[in-house]
């Protein structure tokens, strides 16, 4: 990808699909959309080509060779625009004051909230929260699955798509992928609340939505979550789940015969640290062949 003057060139539609979609996928692309919205309000030159043309061909008449007069492009309005989204990015830099924090796959991070809270993300997950106001209101927004300590104080938010949990100080884990919530209490007292209900947690209770989003409680012995400790347990969980935080946990591609059922229940656990042996683990009592294509690439078939 161009940088010198790739903004223009989007703002002209003038870029490949592959750069057009590298674009997209990049944290900066709803930036630039939100800030492009600003921009389209400002008036725009008219220019009028055809006349354009004719008047730099009758000027091209009577050109003397010491003049350095350039012909202004069509484009010239879309390539300043660009100029001006940088400008107004700066700005927003100045007045948004959203943090966010994320992991890639097979990485774990630990952050230190306003408030002195304690985050550890699990892999290919992140928070976002708003460091000015953040020790008011103490919301965070999370995607995938952190661990929480947090600091005593007034009451404290973790906002996902799948339901919300609030506590005043404890430590707490939270699981939200696709439809499902799952939240561990390993200290003080944990407010799940869903579209279908609420339930308060105490030490050594969990729950988890089932599929129509109903919350089940159960309970942990664990002090901390697992994977903390560098291993992923799992209570009849799918096949296709199983498969996902496998490739989380190790950033590898696995692909599947159409003769595995992924809907298939599994219940047990895999290391952090061993490829071969989270595959045995996790494989060989569901009499599932694996074979590694390359250290990122795995295939499962039924044997």
């Amino acid at each position: 990808m161009e940088k010198d003057n790739f903004l223009g060139r989007w703002l002209a539609d003038d870029i490949s699909e592959e750069e057009k979609k590298e674009f997209e996928n990049s944290k900066d692309y709803l930036a630039y959309k939100d800030i492009l919205k600003s921009v389209e309000k400002f008036e725009r030159p008219a220019f009028d080509i055809e006349k354009g043309l004719e008047n730099q061909k009758e000027y091209n008449k009577t050109y003397k060779a010491t003049s350095k007069s350039k012909v202004l492009k069509p484009r010239f309005w879309l390539y300043t625009a660009a100029a001006v989204i940088v400008i107004l990015i700066g700005l927003r830099t100045v007045f948004f004051t959203t943090t966010e924090v994320y992991t890639e796959m097979a990485e774990t991070k630990t952050l230190t909230l306003p408030d002195n809270s304690l985050v550890t993300l699990n892999a290919d997950s992140s928070v976002e929260y708003d460091k000015k106001s953040f020790e008011k209101n103490r919301i965070i927004h999370l995607k995938g699955e952190a661990f929480f300590d947090v600091a005593k104080g007034s009451s404290f938010t973790v906002q996902t798509k799948n339901g919300d949990i609030t506590v005043l100080g404890t430590e707490f884990n939270v699981y939200s992928r696709n439809k499902l919530l799952e939240v561990d209490c390993f200290e003080g007292k944990v407010k799940v609340t869903n579209s279908k209900q609420a339930i308060i947690l105490t030490p050594g209770k969990s729950v988890r939505s089932n599929i129509e989003g109903v919350l089940d409680s159960k309970e942990i012995k664990e002090s901390k979550p697992n994977w903390m400790s560098g291993k992923s347990t799992f209570s009849q969980v799918t096949l296709k789940h199983l498969i996902e935080e496998l490739e989380r946990q190790y950033d590898v591609q696995i692909t599947t015969n159409s003769n595995v059922d992924l809907n298939r229940l599994f219940s047990g656990f895999f290391v952090h640290n061993d490829l071969d042996k989270a595959l045995k683990t996790c494989f060989d009592p569901m009499n599932i062949k694996y074979i590694l294509n390359s250290p990122k690439e795995i295939s499962l078939s039924n044997k």
